[in-house]
């Protein structure tokens, strides 16, 4: 575990309970600025190395600094060389390096970073010339550092900055000597530094450190440090408006007294002047009233910039975050965060969650997560959920309820479907657990999986996918009915009419997803319709000995008295009992006719497909997105009609006509008032169900001890 400099921690900690976002910044901040060691300056917090992270050598990557060396010994400045080394990770802290995080100003300091995709010899030539100049206020654009030019006694160095970088051919001069040490054709990740030649005894301020041929860094001259102060303080009370903004005021987050600035920004960007039409009555330059922080806190939100950088990823279009903390945040606790987050291919609340349980008990449960959704339009932040207080307990109560789903007779011969293997469909896969189905529902995989798909180019707050993430995460109430017609579209999504695969997978997580979230006593139903919520009866008979599977296999003379099982008595036993088990079908005649409809329109698709080889089925020509009771109303004498015809006569499935028949002599679908998303979905399940009953049905009788080979007839009734 990476240790934190315990004194480093204690003298930046915001101090009191992680009660706000911008706490929380501070906080990871503060344990940035730990991890890096003791303070060993003024200057330290103002540097940002870490964001050099990227630029340094690393598997042999094309990575350089560039050293304008400049001798200040003589008359006048010069420029005596320039150097092109591969960047090391021991040279970063010589550079005085202070990151200028967001819009197209220069550095802070005058070590430049540029472009992650690198800069060929034009364009360090150009910029290094260019950030002379601006840097020093050779162009007059930098008043901070100009203010320290003209007022710290050592500011003579920066004005022989301005007199090197306003010569008329510096930019010349500069490509003369770079040109042969510039390391190749491409165009490699650069930092452009300058280094200094001077006598330390000319200084009021001498520098630290040992010169490198006579060369100081500018980490190592305090003059240069000064300007990069200067100019820093000065952007946090500038951005983006006409006069500074800052006062005397209580700072936001540490809540102390002292001079405050208006335009300090945060890792996230949340708050920024450049939008003041989000805020309402913020006046621009008086920012620093209704937005007041403090230089050091400000500072800090900037340092932990990196460690909240980590914690995020990209989710359909939307950058998701997902930040860990406890609310009384201790130097124990802050080093375990920074290692989790440090050390962690991926920070999720699953695997941060189960790393903090298999370490200490007592601190997993304190733990928490901040976890927002952030779309970025070009710079205009939009923060489309943000949820200050997640923490497990939610995901592992759905993540139990779909495990006893998974191990239901919702799946199985004796009344339900098939699982698929390990490899198949990954909700309700054979080797599915409850983590799982935990670590699936905090990475958003759970609801991704089953509602309809989004614009991904343009998310926005009323994305479903996200809303039913943000319902697991919380406990909040899900409505039914949303959850029924999102299905219903993303099914629609799913089926192509040219192709014969019906998504029955799709359909099954659909439902389990359902049930589960009805035994987790999430799902909210209209009060005309409670039996949506009921969960399954307890009516199984449970077996021992040989056929013991687990799935409460019945006696073989529970489908037919003398024991002659065939294949009709297995499908009727699984299918009534299936009905029997859910009051969703037992209260609802409505609901359980548009279930058997599509029982009895899957199971003529499937005979279709395989024992006629018709390409194009009964299902593909009544798909469920455009199912209305009107349109069983309609079908349904057509659906008997070839039923008979397939039969010779009789009945192809007369368990499921049987049963239908009943249903709609009770409730004709003509006279329904079941809404149509009800209606589809269940529909929708029903093909999945009659698509799967004939291999279910031989399933069952082969874990009875029943089937034959010469069963492999094909036939249908086989009464």
């Amino acid at each position: 575990m990476t240790e934190l400099h315990p004194e480093t921690f204690e003298e930046y900690h915001p101090g009191g309970p992680i009660s706000s976002l911008r706490r929380l910044e501070v906080l990871y901040g503060a344990i940035t600025e730990a991890a890096e060691g003791e303070i060993d300056s003024k200057y330290d917090l103002y540097h940002t190395p870490g964001e050099l992270d990227e630029f340094v050598v690393q598997d042999n990557e094309n990575r350089y600094l560039v050293t304008l060396e400049v001798d200040v010994t003589g008359d006048s400045p010069e420029l005596n060389g320039i150097s092109a080394d591969p960047l090391q990770p021991s040279d970063v802290a010589k550079l005085g390096y202070a990151r200028y995080p967001w819009g197209r100003g220069i550095d802070h300091s005058i070590t430049e970073r540029g472009a992650k995709g690198g800069w060929n010899i034009d364009k360090t030539v150009r910029y290094s010339s260019e950030k002379l100049e601006k840097w020093s206020n050779a162009s007059g654009k930098e008043e901070a550092v100009g203010r320290v030019a003209d007022e710290n006694p050592d500011g003579w160095v920066i004005r022989d900055l301005q007199t090197l970088s306003s010569r008329d051919d510096i930019a010349d001069e500069i490509e003369q000597h770079l040109r042969p040490a510039f390391p190749s054709a491409d165009s490699p990740r650069v930092v452009a530094t300058v280094a200094i030649k001077l006598d330390p005894d000319s200084l009021e301020a001498p520098p630290e450190g040992t010169p490198e041929n006579g060369y100081y860094y500018p980490g190592q001259l305090p003059i240069l440090n000064d300007g990069m102060v200067a100019r820093k303080n000065h952007k946090l009370a500038t951005k983006n408006v006409p006069s500074p903004s800052k006062g005397e005021g209580t700072c936001m987050v540490t809540g102390e007294r002292g001079e405050v600035f208006g335009t300090a920004e945060d890792p996230l960007a949340f708050f920024t002047v450049q939008h003041s039409e989000k805020f309402a009555n913020l006046k621009k330059v008086e920012s620093w009233r209704s937005h007041p922080v403090s230089s050091e806190a400000a500072l800090l939100l900037q340092s932990g910039t990196s460690l909240v950088e980590n914690c995020s990823r990209t989710r359909d279009g939307l950058r998701v975050y997902t930040l860990p903390y406890v609310v009384d945040c201790d130097h124990g606790s802050a080093e375990w965060l920074y290692g989790a987050i440090e050390d962690a291919d991926e920070t999720s609340i699953h695997r941060i969650q189960q790393h903090a349980e298999n370490v200490d008990e007592s601190f997993a449960e304190a733990l928490r997560f901040y976890v927002i959704g952030v779309r970025n339009d070009s710079g205009d932040i939009n923060v489309l959920h943000e949820v200050p207080n997640v923490d497990i307990y939610w995901p592992r109560e759905v993540g139990k309820a779909h495990l006893d789903v998974l191990e239901s007779s919702l799946f199985g011969s004796a009344a339900g479907f098939h699982r698929p293997d390990p490899d198949g469909w990954r909700h309700i896969a054979e080797a599915t657990q409850t983590e799982d189905v935990v670590k699936a529902i905090t990475s958003g995989r759970y609801a991704r999986d089953t509602l309809a798909f989004s614009d991904a180019d343009a998310p926005t707050s009323n994305d479903p996918r996200e809303w039913l993430v943000t319902a697991l995460l919380t406990g909040e109430s899900v409505p039914a009915d949303k959850l029924l017609s999102q299905y219903v579209e993303r099914i629609a999504s799913a089926t192509n009419p040219e192709d014969e695969n019906f998504p029955t997978y799709l359909v099954l997580t659909q439902y389990a997803q359902l049930e589960a979230l009805a035994r987790a006593d999430l799902l909210s139903t209209p009060d005309d319709r409670p039996e949506l919520k009921a969960t399954p009866r307890t009516t199984m008979n449970e077996t021992t000995g040989p056929l013991d599977f687990g799935d409460s296999l019945p006696d073989p003379t529970d489908l037919e008295p003398d024991g002659n099982v065939k294949q009709y008595h297995a499908r009727k036993y699984r299918l009534e009992r299936f009905l029997e088990e859910r009051d969703a079908f037992q209260d609802n005649d409505e609901r359980c006719g548009a279930f058997l409809f599509g029982v009895f329109l899957g199971e003529l698709a499937n005979h279709q497909s395989y024992n006629r080889d018709m390409n194009r089925t009964l299902r593909d020509q009544h798909p469920a997105d455009r199912i209305t009771a009107e349109r069983m109303h309609r079908v349904y004498p057509d659906l008997q009609q070839r039923s008979g015809v397939y039969a010779n006569g009789d009945q192809l499935f007369p368990e499921t006509e049987r049963l239908l028949k009943d249903v709609f002599a009770e409730a004709p679908p003509d006279d329904w008032s079941l809404p149509v998303e009800d209606v589809r979905f269940f529909y929708a399940l029903g093909l999945a169900y009659g698509s799967d009953a004939q291999s279910q049905a031989k399933q069952l009788r082969k874990d009875l001890g029943v089937y034959e080979d010469e069963d492999e007839s094909g036939d249908s009734t086989d009464e």
